[in-house]
C-alpha cells in the first residue's frame, strides 16, 4: 500500500482525482466542512465524508494500526490515500488518459467490480466484474480511447437505470455520468494523451 504522498505525486491520479472530489465532496478544499457529510437513508453505504463511507474508513484505520473514528474526522490525507489505494490501483494505470478517469470515477461511485463490468461492456468482452487476462488484452489491444470512452457512458447509463436506487438517485448518477464522460474525452483528445 502507498501512501498519500506518492499517490500526490503520481501525474494521471493528480489530473483525475479533482473531477470525481468534487463530484463526492461540495467543498474540496474545506475537507472538514460538514457540507461534505452526508447519511442518506436510501444510500446503502450510509455515513459518507467526501465520498469514504464508515466502514471503508474503519478498515483504512484498522489497516494502519490507528484507534476507530467517526468518518466525518477523516483528513484529506486519508482520504488522497483510500482514494488512490481502494480505486485508482491497480487498474487505472493500465488505462489510457480519460478512460481512466471514467473508471476510477465509477470504482468511487459504484465499487470497483462494477467499473470493471462496465469496462467490459465497453470493450464488448466477456463481462464478470473480474480484471483478469482478457480484460488485460482487451485494454492493451485499445485503439481508440475516444469510441470506449463514449461507449462507458452509455454502459455507465444502462448500469444505473437497472439499480434500485435509481428513483433516488438515477437524475444525479445520469448527470455524473455524462459530466465525466465529458471530461475523459477533453483528456483523451488533449495534445498530450495523443503524443
Amino acid at each position: 500500500m502507498t501512501d498519500a504522498a506518492t499517490a500526490l505525486a503520481d501525474p494521471r491520479f493528480t489530473a483525475c482525482w479533482p473531477f470525481t472530489l468534487i463530484q463526492e465532496c461540495p467543498l474540496p478544499n474545506d475537507w472538514s466542512n460538514r457540507r461534505n457529510f452526508s447519511n442518506d437513508a436510501h444510500d446503502p453505504g450510509g455515513e459518507t465524508m467526501c465520498g469514504v463511507i464508515q466502514r471503508e474508513y474503519d478498515h483504512y484505520r484498522r489497516s494502519k494500526g490507528l484507534p476507530l473514528q467517526d468518518v466525518s474526522k477523516i483528513s484529506r490525507t486519508e482520504g488522497a490515500d483510500i482514494y488512490y489505494n481502494s480505486y485508482w490501483l491497480p487498474e487505472c494505470p493500465k488505462l489510457p488518459a480519460g478512460l481512466d478517469l471514467q473508471f476510477f470515477d465509477e470504482a468511487v461511485n459504484a465499487g470497483p467490480g462494477a467499473a470493471t463490468l462496465i469496462l467490459q461492456r465497453s470493450l464488448q468482452i466477456t463481462a464478470d466484474r473480474a480484471w483478469g487476462p482478457q480484460t488485460d488484452a482487451a485494454v492493451k489491444a485499445i485503439t481508440n480511447p475516444v469510441g470506449i470512452i463514449k461507449a462507458f457512458t452509455i454502459e455507465r447509463q444502462a448500469y444505473y437505470r437497472a439499480l434500485s436506487g435509481f428513483k433516488y438517485f438515477g437524475t444525479d448518477w445520469i448527470r455524473r455520468s455524462m459530466e465525466i464522460g465529458a471530461d475523459a474525452l477533453k483528456m483523451a483528445t488533449a495534445p498530450a494523451a495523443t503524443s
